[in-house]
Parts: structure tokens; sequence; C-alpha cells
């Protein structure tokens, strides 16, 4: 008599596979580069229609001149006061633009991608926005993006959406506080500050760990030597509830 359907021992426990590598070198200077910042995290426009928090697999373009004032979060799947004190902390445009001053990053294009990756329908990231989105930013010739993602259902839709960007050939990097999550998915480079969700850019109104932690992220871009390497980053702050 067979105890089991299938030949040979199996695990009871499912362990989902990590995706096939996906790697583009970054073959520029970072001062050359025009760099995109997306974020699954639930950021967009005061004026634009909200995400919903049940669930949302669509996105929002951010003009990169919007002030930082007119950007807010509408996401249910973690704190955001971290966002509603600075929204530097998820999204970090006033940070981009300094580094642009600086001759840190060459440039940034003329808009950016935002969406709320909780409680995401993978196909649908996978299939429409990841592909579209990825599209958008080849289409203005970006060579390097940047991504956060907030609760763990966003860390796998910003990954799905960043190895989209890569397979165009766009070198990625997800800037993680669930770092596991990031690399179980198949992210192609993950750094990994000491930060809650929502701040994974740095504690709000920090402006020198902010920098710090894009600067390292950018760099880990240029340095890492394969696919799905994490960077942790010696940066940490505690939300303090």
């Amino acid at each position: 008599m067979k105890l089991t359907g299938k030949e040979g021992m199996q695990s009871e426990i499912f362990v989902p596979l990590t995706p096939k590598a996906v790697f583009t070198e970054l073959k520029k200077p970072l001062s050359e580069c025009k760099v995109a910042f997306i974020t699954a995290g639930g950021i967009h426009i005061k004026s634009q229609t909200p995400f919903n928090t049940s669930g949302d697999f669509s996105y929002r373009a951010i003009p990169f001149d919007t002030p930082s004032s007119e950007l807010m979060v509408t996401h249910g799947g973690f704190d955001n006061s971290d966002i509603n004190k600075d929204v530097n902390a998820m999204f970090p445009i006033d940070r981009l633009h300094e580094l642009v001053k600086e001759g840190f990053i060459g440039s940034l294009p003329k808009e950016t991608y935002t969406f709320m990756g909780g409680g995401g329908n993978v196909e649908k990231f996978q299939n429409e926005t990841g592909p579209e989105i990825a599209k958008k930013l080849k289409e203005q010739d970006v060579d390097v993006v940047l991504c956060t993602g907030g609760c763990g259902t966003c860390h796998r839709s910003a990954t799905i959406v960043t190895r989209c960007c890569e397979e165009q050939g766009m070198s990625c990097v997800v800037i993680a506080a669930l770092p596991p999550i990031a690399r179980q998915q198949g992210a192609p480079r993950i750094t990994a500050p000491h930060v809650p969700i929502g701040s994974n850019a740095g504690e709000p109104n920090n402006k020198s760990m902010q920098t710090a932690i894009l600067k390292e992220s950018l760099e880990w871009v240029r340095d890492c030597p394969s696919f799905n390497n994490t960077k942790i980053l010696p940066y940490e702050y505690r939300h303090n509830v």
C-alpha cells in the first residue's frame, strides 16, 4: 500500500521558488545616469484618485517637478505616520533633486510611477502594471531604478515591478525594510537599512540618513556582483509609537 501519491520524500510545507535570475550590469558612471524612483508604498499627488486600500494594481504618474508637499500616502497595510511627517521617508524626491545638483547622479526622468502593492494581484502586476511601468521608464531612457515597498505584499509587488524594469535593460535595487521577502521574490539587488516599514528611505526629516541610504543604494547598483545579493546598510531608525 502506498502512503503517498508521489515517489520519494517531499516537504509537507510549501516552499516557494525564487524566480529566475534577471540582472542588468550598470555600464555608465552614476554621474551620467538617469535615475528613477518608484514605490509600492501608496504615494500619490493629493489631487489624484487615492488607491483602493483593499487591493489595487493601478499606478499613478508623478512628475518629478512635483513639490513633496503635494504628495500624500493612501495605504492600509502599514503605519503611515512617518510618511505623513515626511514623504521622503518612503519616496525621497527632494533628496534625488539634491543628488542631481551635487552631480552624484546625472538626471531624473520627466515623471515616475507609484502604486499600492498591498493585497496586490500578482498576475496583474506581472503582466500589466510591471511591464507598463517598465515601458514608460525605458521610453524616458532611464538607466537606474530604485524602489521601496511598505508591507509584505508591497515588497512582493515592488520586486515584481523592478524585475520587469531589469528585463528592459535598467539596473534596479529594492530598498527593503523586509529584505527576506525581496530576496525570495527575486529582486535583482537589495539594500537593507535597519528601519521600520514605511521609512525604507530613512527617518523622517533626517536628510543626512536619507541621502546616505540613497547614495549607498546607488553604489550597490554599480557594485553588486550578481543577481539577488543583499547589502545591509549601517543606518538604524526605530519608530517609537
